[in-house]
């Protein structure tokens, strides 16, 4: 990271903070305030790992689903050729080990809101 950029960075920061310590946008003040929404709709951290795990699962279901067909041309292309068709088998445990470490990871996630809930 550059100089110029950190040095922006805390600029930008000390006057935000300058801002809040005067007490011009707090609430009451008269000044104009902008809400800030929750994009996520969570509210502690368990719901946060939920709905991040919940989108890997749903980005990780087709991209599995693909690298399975790869590897199975990958096998079926392979004309004899031990090397390619231990490539194409790779390919496919490869995609299934990850998908097996993104539904453990929805458990895990699962097993610690219990615990702390």
């Amino acid at each position: 990271m550059s100089s110029w950029f950190l040095g922006q960075f805390y600029r930008f920061f000390a006057l935000v903070n300058e801002t809040l310590a005067s007490g011009h946008g707090a609430p009451g003040s008269g000044a104009a305030t902008v809400p800030l929404t929750n994009p996520l709709g969570a509210d502690d951290f368990g719901e946060v790992a939920e709905k991040v795990i919940g989108a890997l699962t749903v980005i990780a279901t087709p991209i599995v689903a693909v690298m399975v067909l790869v590897g199975g041309f990958q096998i079926l292309t392979a004309a004899g050729d031990p090397e390619k068709f231990s490539k194409g088998k790779k390919t496919i445990l490869y995609a299934a080990v990850g998908f097996v470490i993104i539904l453990l990871a929805q458990g895990v996630v699962g097993i610690i809101n219990d615990v702390f809930s």
